[in-house]
């Protein structure tokens, strides 16, 4: 099914007058036995394992994966973190709802999301969503409406109701030093884990750090002070965010890829 999506899609320019065509199987019945099995496997596989309950603690958001108290939900993702980090372009429309959502497309459903992206097989391996979806996957997340829909990452799903998704951001990682100047270099203002701080700006000023390359934010603590705060170590709740919906008794979709909004 996945493959006559795809050549739908390529075949209408990914758009046009054409009706759409249903949209594939997200995730195939599993017998319960094989399914607890694969439960188990994956578990054993992941070595960066979030808490599945959340800790409360006043200016604090501690990291959170709800995703183990549902067996297919597991599965499915771990599935389609698996097909990520293949580049399997197949395996992701598969997992994809033939409505979602997509921040930034020009068409609605599943064509947007190839042409926004440039889904393509002969492109696979360089395409800016793989990093993107890698990140969102292994970065927890929560359930709601009764367990049918799972958000990630874990703090753009537990974000506090009083806080501004606008001026505020999360310190996403224990023991981060906090910089008087945007370089690592500078001197340490204060180390902090896990904090919510005032969002100021993202500085013009880059670094790259173990291969990967983060701005640098200017952020205000609880305390008062100013300082500066590596981007890999502190996120906003407007950033890029998934949402995954239960569509059948073994079946998962993901309908939004959003972000700024």
């Amino acid at each position: 099914m996945t493959i006559l999506i795809f050549l739908f899609i390529l075949g209408s320019g990914c758009g046009g007058d054409s009706p759409q065509p249903d949209s594939a199987e997200t995730t195939s019945r599993i017998p319960p036995d094989s399914l607890r099995q694969l439960y188990r496997q994956y578990r054993l596989m992941r070595t960066d394992t979030l808490p599945a309950r959340q800790v409360q603690e006043r200016q604090k958001l501690y990291p959170v994966d709800e995703a183990s108290m549902d067996t297919t939900f597991f599965v499915f993702r771990e599935q389609l973190l698996q097909a990520v980090q293949e580049r399997d372009v197949f395996a992701l429309l598969d997992a994809v709802d033939k409505d979602i959502k997509v921040s930034g497309a020009k068409e609605p459903g599943v064509a947007g999301l190839v042409s926004h992206y440039g889904l393509t097989p002969t492109a696979a391996d360089s395409l800016p969503i793989w990093p993107i979806l890698e990140e969102l996957l292994k970065a927890g997340g929560a359930f709601s409406n009764n367990g049918r829909v799972f958000t990630a990452p874990y703090y753009a799903a537990t974000w506090p109701e009083e806080l501004s998704k606008n001026e505020y951001a999360a310190i996403t990682g224990s023991g981060v030093r906090i910089r008087s100047e945007p370089r690592l270099n500078s001197d340490i203002v204060k180390t902090v884990s896990y904090e919510l701080v005032q969002y100021l700006e993202t500085t013009d000023q880059t670094e790259m750090i173990g291969g990967e390359t983060h701005p640098w934010y200017r952020i205000e603590l609880s305390g008062g002070k100013v300082g500066f705060v590596y981007g890999k170590f502190a996120a906003r709740p407007t950033g890029y965010r998934a949402q995954f919906e239960k569509t059948g008794p073994q079946q998962w979709a993901m309908t939004q890829l959003i972000h700024g909004e």
